[in-house]
């Protein structure tokens, strides 16, 4: 590829990630056009418990067991523990404070992964109680 080819190349890339739209939503895309987007909190957010999970999915949401799409919820790229969400939204009510990565990852109604993930940082604040020891919202 020419150095000019290159150039322009990058240059498309930096245009398109900076028209990436205002609203902090991250969206991701996979196979088949599905997207699935984190609207709220914001990437890079500062929050305190509780706060909600606002989701936007190309896909039906909904109960497992009615086969259709649902989302698991987790902390910093460790998927072996997560929530559930049959929703566009979940209150989370535990998390340690501090700076963490709030995966999503879009899943078939077995589970298996539907191809599309997407992350935002958030900072956790003091702002209520870390460890509520209840089983609603996500547990970290």
């Amino acid at each position: 590829m020419s150095k000019a080819r290159v150039m322009a190349v990058a240059a498309i890339a930096l245009l398109v990630a900076a028209c990436g739209g205002d609203d902090g939503a991250t969206t991701a895309s996979g196979e088949g056009g599905m997207t699935l987007s984190i609207t709220s909190p914001d990437d890079d957010a500062e929050v305190s418990l509780p706060f909600t999970v606002e989701l936007d999915s190309s896909e039906e949401l909904g109960p497992t067991d009615d086969g259709v799409h649902h989302v698991h919820i987790y902390w910093d790229g460790d998927d072996s523990e997560y929530t559930v969400v049959e929703a566009d939204s979940v209150e989370v009510t535990q998390a340690p404070e501090g700076e963490h990565t709030l995966n999503a990852s879009l899943r078939n109604a077995d589970h298996s992964a539907a191809g599309v993930e997407t992350e935002i940082t958030l900072t956790v604040g003091s702002g209520g109680d870390s460890d509520t020891g209840d089983d609603g919202g996500i547990d970290y």
